[in-house]
């Protein structure tokens, strides 16, 4: 048995037509197997799933949370509301962490599990329910906000494989030679401007306590100046 036990068969929305309505079911794996499970949507763009696919240790209960975008009321035939969720299980292989890729092996056997959705007023009556309809299609949630299915490793022959990890490389060394340069020309501003300003306050005389505080404070500011741009560049370098 590959199936994990839910908290309810049927997700309830309490109505609301202006905010998204939010839920939750728990998932319950009452086997000695882990299992991985994933939830497919007929229609992604009113619901999103956190997390939308994942693995359940045994003796293990999983919370999903649900919202259910405002605008499904936004439809004049709410009557005809059909939106449903389906989660789709499946014993994880010993050894393996990702449950993505399982879900591509088009030769392992899956369990799915129909979830109803209703959408009730706070005094449980309803406003719009799953009907009965089997024939929907369901779409995987992980393509909600970008994210996309996982998708299955190309082998890369070794020879092609190295030349593209050398031009990888190499493109990354001269970008970081391009910091390293402008850092470096940085420090060098830096001692510049410090040089210069020691050689004017040389050449000035002298003024008094005020002067010899300004020249003191420049020269901290520019000794600290010079040791953040020093860090900077061996910072790169250690990339």
């Amino acid at each position: 048995m590959d199936t994990l036990r839910l908290s309810a068969p049927q997700v309830d929305f309490e109505y609301s037509k202006l905010d998204n309505m939010h839920s939750s079911i728990t998932l319950y794996n009452d086997t000695q197997h882990p299992i991985a499970y994933k939830f497919k949507a007929t229609n992604l763009n009113i619901f999103l799933v956190r997390p939308p696919l994942g693995i359940v240790s045994p003796r293990q209960s999983q919370q999903v949370n649900i919202t259910l975008h405002s605008k499904v009321l936004e439809n004049n035939s709410i009557k005809e509301f059909n939106e449903k969720l389906q989660l789709i299980t499946t014993i994880m292989p010993q050894g393996v962490q990702d449950a993505g890729p399982i879900f591509l092996d088009r030769t392992r056997r899956f369990e799915k599990q129909r979830i109803n959705i209703a959408i009730l007023t706070k005094d449980r009556k309803i406003v719009a329910q799953s009907q009965g309809n089997q024939s929907q299609m369901f779409q995987s949630v992980n393509k909600q906000f970008g994210q996309v299915e996982p998708t299955r490793v190309i082998a890369i022959p070794t020879a092609d494989k190295a030349k593209v990890e050398a031009e990888y490389f190499c493109n990354k060394f001269e970008v970081l030679q391009q910091e390293v340069t402008k850092k470096e020309q940085e420090l060098q501003d830096v001692q510049k401007f410090n040089t210069s300003l020691i050689e004017r306050t040389s050449t000035k005389p002298k003024s008094g306590k005020l002067d010899k505080l300004i020249f003191l404070i420049s020269f901290i500011l520019s000794f600290l100046l010079s040791l953040h741009y020093q860090n900077q560049i061996l910072s790169v370098i250690k990339l």
